[in-house]
């Protein structure tokens, strides 16, 4: 995890609120993509284990 250290003046910047923005809405696109990902990815070791054990 990372700590942004922000001074007050640039928090108070319209700029900075959308710059910001646009990056957080960036990283929860890329954080779900990713966990979708990880669900195909579980689910075919499951399916592969459930056939391993079935034999």
């Amino acid at each position: 995890m990372c700590v942004l250290v922000v001074p007050e003046e640039m928090k108070q910047s319209k700029e900075y609120t959308e710059v910001f923005e646009a990056y957080w809405k960036e990283q929860q696109k890329d954080r779900t993509e990713l966990v979708a990902a990880e669900r195909v990815q579980d689910k075919s070791f499951l399916s592969m284990v459930k056939k391993s054990t079935k034999q």
